[in-house]
């Protein structure tokens, strides 16, 4: 038999936060894959209208959403596990996931100013580290829900 465990209620807000900025974050950087790929076919034109919308969203969703999920996670942990004794092995996905994550989004983000330009070499790489970066956000997602190992 499996009993439910039920979290106290001051763990619901921040895991609520979290779990929203999580979600945020994959959608956003699904945005950004799709807007970076779509923006190197085509008319140059619509090219560059569809890489500079993927700055955007990387800047405007993306860049706060990652904010939210990282800050919350930390938030939550601290209530679950305080003092980090304890900590199962799926929190560690998650930072080994975001750690890295946060310096793709910088880079995705910088490299996605400058894709702006319709001569931009670097604007075959946003997409890429976007898919990248939704690979990693994929098996953190797993870790997270799955709870594998403990």
């Amino acid at each position: 038999m499996v009993l439910a465990l039920i979290r106290p209620d001051s763990w619901n807000l921040p895991l609520f936060l979290h779990v929203l900025g999580a979600t945020l974050t994959f959608g956003a950087t699904a945005t950004v894959a799709l807007l970076g790929f779509a923006g190197q076919r085509g008319d140059p034109d619509r090219s560059v209208w569809l890489r500079g919308l993927a700055f955007w969203v990387g800047l405007v969703v993306l860049v706060p959403a990652f904010i939210l999920m990282r800050g919350t996670a930390l938030w939550i942990l601290d209530k679950e596990f305080p003092g980090g004794h304890n900590e199962p092995d799926w929190v560690g996905v998650g930072f080994i996931v975001t750690e890295p994550g946060a310096l793709l989004v910088i880079v995705m983000v910088i490299l996605a100013w400058f894709t702006r330009s319709p001569k931009s070499r670097s604007a075959v790489a946003v997409p890429w580290l976007a898919s990248i970066l939704l690979v990693a956000l994929a098996v953190a997602w797993f870790a997270m829900s799955a709870k594998p190992g403990g």
